[in-house]
């Protein structure tokens, strides 16, 4: 989470949306980073309930937030490839000697093993469970949109450095049979009807609800 007084923002890091190379470009203009709000990746429902209020009192008016939303596919993708990194041979997060089909059948089951438990991005950008959602949410693919947003909002011309990028790999490696992508599909119905409504605008725009 970083406060973007200036632009009136806060930016909810979703994971495996490019966060760290989104920190470093506005890490600059920020008010409150990381260390100061106690996690890299708070969600929607979080900042709600422990922030909003507090930094709309501090600051004297509320912000708006906004995040990152990728292909629910390619959110999985890049956590599978993320997790195969030598660094975690023989750790229970690994991925390292699974196929991506039986990572996304892991996934699916009640009881997922810590290699597959991935949080949803309905649930994080505020979409599942109640809310609030993100006010601003951008896809993924379409990232010089979001870039030329913050820099409208920021009044500074900004570029997306590279950071922490999960390793490239063969996309025929991610393919999944038709049954369990089907399967796939219908147990995260709404993560893909939302991704399918940011993707159709680039940005999706849900304004606040006034409190009564």
């Amino acid at each position: 989470m970083l406060v973007l007084e200036q632009a009136g923002l806060v930016y909810l890091a979703n994971p495996k949306t490019a966060t760290q190379s989104m920190r470093a470009m506005l890490a600059p203009f920020a008010q409150a980073t990381p260390l100061a709000t106690a996690g890299k990746h708070i969600n929607a429902q979080t900042y709600a309930r422990n922030w909003a209020d507090r930094l709309a009192r501090d600051l004297g008016r509320s912000l708006e937030t906004v995040a990152v939303m990728r292909d629910p596919l390619e959110h999985l993708g890049s956590w599978f490839r993320y997790r195969q990194r030598d660094a975690l041979r023989g750790h229970e997060n690994s991925t390292h000697g699974l196929s991506f089909a039986a990572f996304v059948e892991a996934r699916l089951s009640e009881d997922p093993p810590p290699f597959a438990r991935i949080g949803r991005q309905d649930r994080f950008l505020g979409f599942l469970d109640g809310g609030p959602p993100v006010t601003h949410v951008f896809d993924y693919a379409a990232r010089d949109q979001m870039i030329g947003f913050f820099s409208a909002r920021l009044g500074a011309p900004l570029t997306l450095p590279h950071r922490n990028a999960s390793p490239k790999g063969d996309p025929a490696l991610l393919a999944l049979p038709a049954d369990l992508l089907a399967r796939l599909h219908r147990a995260h119905a709404t993560e893909f009807a939302l991704y399918e409504q940011v993707k159709a605008k680039t940005v999706l725009h849900t304004p606040a609800q006034s409190k009564t």
